[in-house]
């Protein structure tokens, strides 16, 4: 019980001054993860073999036998080390003589070379909105979303290497800081300096998931959101804007503003009074630090008296009416409405554990279709029954009800509205 109160606390939806609660949902930040073509300077240092012949050939020994026999080396491997340092511009080679180049000299004077070279820098993350560069390390990416509705659509072309050139500055710090190139050589740079952004070499496109409470203005149709946790709230800040832009032009969380029809005359289900005070309590519970010292039978008799619920409350209360209970009835009024909701597909999913569920539904336009999506997404299994209770939404246990009322409010604009729901609790006797 110390964990359902804990739970409550914390799901009760927060109050916005002036705007109405509508729903909660999450939205997705598209995110480029990027692997990047670039070109860096590289100062390598030389090898003491390569120091000694650079030194030999500045004091003016360039017969190749004659470097050889000084230095004690066999022909053959000399020979590579010159083909070496010829590749690297530090010497010219002839059959039976070699020369300094002016890298050469360099080389030598600073015992370490500079070449330019293309490589591939890896984990270069993009943002699909505004076309910032972001920390990988500072969220938990997500690679695959099957919630369509929730993912933002990207204001930034997937591919245009531009936007990673006008980045160049923080993808160079990056560059410096994380060291993150795969260096085709065994030996490592004593320095390196990105010099620029060639092209892209591959992106796949991920996620940053962002919880967010969905609210309209109580005497307009102006769309707010605010963060579902403190932890997101600068996320929020920065994507706010073209969050409720979406919402408004109806590109994202689409789906809540789908027609949907109800009774004008009404469903069963008393409309209950919320519990006042309760909010007070769990706050109190939350916050007294010795918890051995509560007495949580007072506070659960009300939190499962018969009543309105806070917003928030209905997946917790839900979560542990159901564990309670062997046998749960669903009962619904329009079951296709149902059936293809993703979050009440996942609430079965989540909560039905070893309970037996009977779904009881008013009507059904394509009842065999609507089976079979219940199946695809429920794999618990239940029994779907054609009949009408007067309820638009009530789960029925041993003990309690829990019942939905809906309510069409117009959002956005006039000719858009937004299913809404109390919730209400009653004991079931």
């Amino acid at each position: 019980m110390k964990k359902l109160m804990e739970d409550l606390f914390q799901h009760i939806i927060p109050v916005n001054e002036g705007y109405d609660y509508l729903f909660s949902d999450l939205v997705y930040v598209p995110i480029y993860e990027t692997s990047l073509l670039v070109t860096k300077r590289t100062i390598m240092p030389i090898s003491l073999v390569e120091e000694k012949v650079l030194q030999l050939i500045d004091v003016g020994v360039y017969q190749i036998d004659e470097i050889a026999q000084i230095l004690g080396l066999k022909r053959k491997l000399l020979d590579v080390t010159l083909a070496d340092l010829y590749s690297k511009n530090l010497v010219m080679v002839s059959t039976n003589s070699c020369k300094m180049m002016t890298a050469g000299r360099e080389a030598l004077n600073n015992l370490n070379r500079t070449e330019k070279k293309q490589d591939i820098l890896k984990n270069v993350c993009l943002d699909g909105i505004l076309g910032n560069i972001i920390d990988s390390a500072a969220y938990e990416l997500q690679n695959n979303v099957r919630d369509n509705d929730g993912k933002l659509k990207p204001i930034i072309p997937i591919g245009e290497v531009k936007y990673y050139i006008e980045q160049f500055k923080r993808i160079s710090q990056i560059f410096d800081e994380e060291n993150v190139l795969y260096f085709s050589e065994g030996v490592q740079p004593v320095k390196e300096e990105l010099l620029k952004i060639d092209k892209i070499d591959s992106t796949f496109v991920k996620y940053i998931k962002i919880p967010i409470h969905i609210y309209v203005s109580s005497n307009g149709l102006d769309i707010d959101i605010v963060q579902a946790s403190n932890k997101y709230k600068e996320l929020l800040e920065l994507y706010k804007d073209y969050i409720i832009e979406q919402i408004n032009n109806k590109k994202v969380l689409k789906n809540h503003f789908k027609y949907r029809r109800i009774n004008q005359q009404g469903y069963e289900g008393e409309l209950l009074e919320e519990k006042s005070g309760l909010y007070d309590e769990l706050k109190k519970i939350h916050f007294t630090k010795n918890k051995k010292s509560i007495d949580y039978t007072l506070i659960t008799d009300e939190v499962f008296n018969d009543r309105k619920l806070m917003d928030g409350e209905y997946r917790d209360i839900l979560k542990y009416i159901v564990s309670q209970s062997s046998d749960v009835d669903l009962y619904v009024d329009n079951f296709d409405d149902w059936a293809f909701d993703s979050q009440f597909t996942a609430t079965l999913t989540e909560n039905m554990g070893k309970s037996n569920l009977s779904i009881y539904y008013a009507q059904a336009n394509n009842i065999k279709a609507t089976k079979k999506q219940i199946e695809w997404n429920f794999k618990g299994g239940c029994k779907c029954v054609e009949k009408d209770k007067k309820y638009f939404f009530c789960w029925k246990t041993e003990s309690y009800l829990l019942y939905g009322v809906p309510k069409l409010r117009n959002v956005i604009d006039d000719n858009t509205t937004c299913l809404c729901m109390s919730y209400y609790l009653r004991s079931n006797s």
